[in-house]
């Protein structure tokens, strides 16, 4: 069901992703209305990928709509709208700053000008982006998405969109406390993620996490299960190693993250 994703194996092609995701995603944010509980540059996720989902193109013509596509299934960053043909553009490692100027041309060319703040694009070095890698990460980030929106479906209240981070390259979602008589502070939050490893994790992993009485997590899961995460922040993880050779991977991780259905008591999962 999963493919290993060892940090150290595919490192290169992970950074140049995240990049290129970063560069899309900073379009999102400056071109399209914002989401609750939600940074303007993170991505959604689609049949082939991560979008931006549809932009109107301009105030003046709000039935006009964009939107950009990072194909990992054909490798290519998509522009589609529907007053124009798609564009495309392949995906080869080529540098941060190119693939800005070649995106922000084919943009100009259906009437969009993106106000980027170019400086943090100017990158120049190439990068590598090796297509098999590439297709094992997607397929392991489509099958995160179809449990991440499993379990969402299960929670009532205020929840974000299953999306991509750009700035730490995890799929996540958040639910957040209501009105519902629970006994967790108003502001808690609790987070569902996957991780494709990180300088405290060295592989992919899956976490949950809470804000901000973060100990909150220790009524529901073992102590093993526990790593400090950057800023010192307590999570919990199920690494995907243990379960990759699993006759029921997608049992096994359903169980962990609705390992904390007891704090949504009155929630239908």
């Amino acid at each position: 069901m999963f493919e290993p994703l060892e940090l150290t194996a595919w490192r290169e092609t992970r950074d140049t992703l995240q990049k290129y995701c970063r560069l899309v995603g900073a379009i999102r944010e400056v071109l399209s209305k914002p989401i609750p509980h939600s940074l303007h540059t993170n991505l959604l996720i689609c049949r082939k990928g991560f979008t931006t989902s549809s932009i109107p193109k301009n105030l003046s013509s709000p039935d006009q709509t964009f939107e950009i596509i990072i194909d990992l299934i054909y490798q290519r960053l998509r522009i589609e709208s529907n007053y124009r043909e798609p564009l495309y553009i392949a995906l080869t490692g080529q540098s941060l700053n190119a693939l800005c100027d070649e995106s922000c041309s084919l943009l100009v060319d259906i009437g969009i000008r993106p106000p980027l703040e170019r400086p943090s694009f100017l990158e120049g070095l190439r990068g590598k982006f090796d297509a098999k890698q590439i297709k094992a990460y997607w397929h392991t980030a489509s099958k995160v998405n179809q449990i991440m929106k499993k379990i969402r479906s299960g929670l009532k209240g205020e929840i974000t969109p299953v999306q991509l981070r750009p700035d730490d390259f995890t799929i996540t979602f958040a639910r957040y406390n209501d009105e519902s008589g629970s006994n967790i502070l108003d502001e808690q939050q609790i987070e569902f993620g996957f991780s494709t490893g990180d300088e405290i994790i060295r592989e992919a992993y899956f976490y949950v996490s809470a804000f901000p009485e973060t100990e909150i997590l220790e009524e529901f899961y073992g102590p093993e299960t526990f790593v400090r995460s950057h800023g010192n922040l307590k999570i919990t993880t199920l690494p995907l190693s243990k379960i990759t050779n699993s006759t029921s991977p997608e049992e096994k991780i359903l169980s962990f993250l609705e390992g904390i259905k007891p704090l949504f008591k009155y929630s239908e999962m």
